[in-house]
């Protein structure tokens, strides 16, 4: 049995290869975006450099400067969180919130009982690397970043991230 290809192929005039370049410009693009995305939304694996050591004030609940300084020597789980978000963990900044008013009502319904902070503009967010709420940052005792996670964080997820970055 023999087969005969063709020794020319014809290429069509109705500009179809035209738009062949920009597809595969858009394809690859679209596969770039989607690399960034993925590689901020899983945690760290390896550990990222870099300190917490926030330039943004921020107050708790009550209105006061909190100081961060207080905590040396501890290990942090901090959660950046926006009213709309029905989960917070430890630590809680609220960075960016247009009604504090609401974000605190938010707190109450949680019933959540650690340090609730607001304040910035959302340069602290910028500063630590954040690219979306909820954010999750564990801060080890001496201010490095021991990993990130960007998205929400069950009770098993939590200790399983607390056991892997603190033991």
């Amino acid at each position: 049995m023999t087969i005969e290809l063709p020794s020319e192929i014809e290429i069509p005039k109705d500009g179809t290869k035209k738009r062949v370049v920009p597809v595969l410009v858009g394809t690859f693009i679209l596969v770039l975006l989607l690399i960034f995305v993925i590689e901020w939304a899983i945690d760290s694996q390896n550990g990222l450099s870099g300190t917490f050591s926030p330039s943004t004030e921020l107050v708790d609940m009550d209105g006061d400067l909190f100081n961060f300084s207080e905590l040396e020597g501890t290990p942090l789980v901090i959660n950046f969180f926006a009213s709309w978000d029905k989960r917070v963990a430890f630590i809680g900044i609220n960075s960016q919130e247009t009604d504090v008013e609401q974000a605190k009502n938010l707190v109450e319904e949680t019933g959540a009982s650690y340090t609730i902070l607001f304040g910035g503009d959302g340069d602290l967010l910028e500063e630590v690397g954040a690219v979306g709420l909820p954010f999750t940052l564990f801060v080890n005792p001496d201010r490095s970043i021991a990993g990130r996670y960007l998205s929400d964080l069950d009770k098993d997820e939590l200790v399983n991230y607390l056991e892997k970055f603190f033991n």
